[in-house]
């Protein structure tokens, strides 16, 4: 498992391809979101949480799936199915890069986000960054199982987000609510339902990943 999550962090910090246009991508969404709604400072406190995540997974969208995608342009599907690992740890194996990419992501769009939209990101860093951590791993560990699934579609850039986007709702509507209570002091054991939702939703998708994974991987 650690040889896997080594393999492909290895190969991003080669290419350097993803994280980029990963950057690139949410940059421009929170460019549109700055000068398309014209926001005053009574809503950006409103809205800022919401542009932030919506930025998120529009990124996670264009990064789910990639260590997929070289796995099979490689051939290396069919090495995994024969190798003697279980398949379980596999997942966990995408699931860990996929959430570090996300996460090394974050931490370069969260200052842009906090200079656009002048909001007081880093004046409760560590609530922020949990919030944060435990939504971006409810996020991959959905879109790791489904990505899979949707590499052997033509259309793979349009099934994913149809596949995962639903599932995710519950998650993204209590990472912003949230986030929007930390931003405005409210303690981490203050979240109630909402931190609940977060981190039963990432117990609940990490696992079903785990099992399910055999039986995506073999179809």
């Amino acid at each position: 498992m650690f040889a896997l999550i080594w393999k492909d962090i290895v190969l991003e910090a080669r290419t350097r391809e993803t994280l980029p246009a990963l950057f690139v991508l949410g940059v421009l969404i929170l460019v549109a979101f700055h000068f398309s709604l014209g926001l005053r400072p009574e809503d950006t406190s409103r809205l800022a949480a919401g542009i932030l995540w919506v930025a998120i997974v529009f990124a996670a969208m264009l990064a789910l799936g990639r260590t997929f995608v070289i796995e099979r342009d490689s051939g290396c599907i069919e090495g995994l199915l024969t190798s003697p690992i279980d398949r379980g740890s596999i997942y966990l194996a995408k699931l860990t890069v996929n959430t570090i990419l996300l996460l090394a992501f974050e931490a370069l769009l969260v200052p842009v986000f906090a200079l656009f939209f002048d909001v007081p990101l880093f004046a409760h860093p560590l609530r922020v960054a949990a919030i944060l951590s435990v939504g971006t791993l409810g996020i991959a560990s959905t879109g790791t199982l489904f990505a899979l699934a949707a590499l052997g579609t033509r259309a793979r850039e349009m099934v994913l987000p149809l596949l995962i986007l639903p599932l995710q709702a519950p998650l993204l509507i209590a990472a912003v609510q949230a986030t929007d209570l930390v931003l405005q002091g409210a303690a981490l054991d203050a979240l109630g339902v909402r931190g609940t939702l977060l981190v039963g939703f990432d117990v609940l998708f990490v696992t079903a990943g785990w099992l399910l994974f055999e039986f995506v991987l073999v179809d």
